[in-house]
């Protein structure tokens, strides 16, 4: 397995629909490139990852819905570990869920959110087995946040103009200090 580069705002890639993955596409490569995913998000650390994070622009997403806690209160990951293809939200309930969102792709960065608090998703794995699973509290926000990347959306595109504005003037400047140490 391999760390993969997570691409970050404002790289095209982000804003980006990501396509289905394709019949032809299932099997072994697939899951392999998952599992990459997976260690690229433990590694950094994180609970989600979708496609476009990494620069595949195809419907896959990787998350980590795990709620149990060690002695240690620590989350146990891995334990409920899901590798999502082509997922569709066929169900949400009424009731919200307001939760503080940051991202991989938007470091240093978070907001809080409502969204639906149980959603049901169909999906297929990474050997094209569908599936239909109800998400809840947690880890419906896991999901719902992957997916939006898929949809070409990065919680920066959910605030106000005046927020993503300086947090992209940070970005500049994040950057004009690195290429400052390179010199």
């Amino acid at each position: 397995m391999a760390v993969l580069p997570i691409l970050t705002v404002p790289h095209p890639l982000l804003e980006q629909k990501a396509r289905p993955v394709r019949d032809d596409e299932f099997g072994p490569e697939l899951h392999k490139r998952l599992q990459d995913m997976a260690e690229t998000m433990y590694a950094a650390p994180g609970v989600g990852l979708a496609g476009p994070q990494i620069g595949d622009l195809r419907r896959i997403l990787c998350c980590d819905v795990t709620e149990e806690r060690d002695d240690d209160g620590r989350r146990e990951k891995g334990k409920e570990l899901r590798f999502i293809c082509n997922p569709e939200i066929i169900e949400s309930s009424k009731d919200l869920f307001r939760w503080e969102e940051g991202c991989l792709s938007v470091p240093e960065f978070w907001e809080y959110f409502e969204r639906p608090r149980v959603v049901t998703v169909r999906y297929k794995d990474t050997l094209g087995i569908e599936h239909t699973e109800t998400f809840s509290d947690y880890p419906s926000i896991i999901v719902q946040h992957e997916m939006d990347h898929l949809e070409g959306e990065v919680i920066l595109n959910k605030v106000s103009r005046l927020k993503r504005g300086r947090y992209l003037k940070k970005v500049k400047k994040w950057a004009k200090a690195e290429q400052a140490q390179l010199v």
